[in-house]
């Protein structure tokens, strides 16, 4: 069985720092809780269960590959608030994360998109920023995996 990855090193690299005062600008960039979990186990051995166990480890390299290549493109449009873009990325990004069972992502992705359908910046812009912390962890956490369970587990 592949195992579920949390994130609780993550927590610290993105939390640490100095106090909050009221000199100094505050960090809006939403924390990982270690609760969250970046990469379902059930999912990864679904998936090896559809795709076969020999091509799991390719298959799951390029989904890691997939999130490093949205992740400037959804910089950019963050920083620009650019939200027919913000739109178009979440929404691969949900079809992708849910599949490989990173449901964290995938719902701060639908968080997203339905924002910007409702016409709610705000919020659309705040899940769009979780979203960017969360792609590079679920990236990392999907390199990490192991999957030799998930391989045996299969005939």
């Amino acid at each position: 069985m592949a195992r579920c990855l949390h994130n609780a090193s993550q927590r610290s690299s993105v939390t640490e720092g100095p106090e909050e005062d009221d000199t100094m600008p505050t960090d809006t960039t939403p924390a990982l809780e270690s609760t969250d979990v970046l990469v379902d186990a059930a999912a990864i051995e679904a998936l090896a269960a559809d795709v076969g166990a020999e091509r799991l480890d390719p298959v799951l390299e390029a989904f890691g590959s997939e999130l490093a290549r949205r992740l400037p493109i959804l910089e950019a449009a963050v920083a620009a608030n650019d939200l027919a873009l913000i739109a178009r990325e979440m929404h691969s990004i949900k079809g992708s994360a849910l599949t490989f069972g990173a449901s964290a992502l995938g719902a701060a992705a639908r968080r997203a998109g339905d924002a910007v359908r409702a016409g709610d910046t705000g919020v659309a812009l705040e899940a769009a920023r979780q979203v960017l912390v969360l792609l590079p962890a679920t990236r990392d956490a999907v390199a990490k995996l192991d999957t030799s369970h998930a391989k045996e587990a299969r005939p």
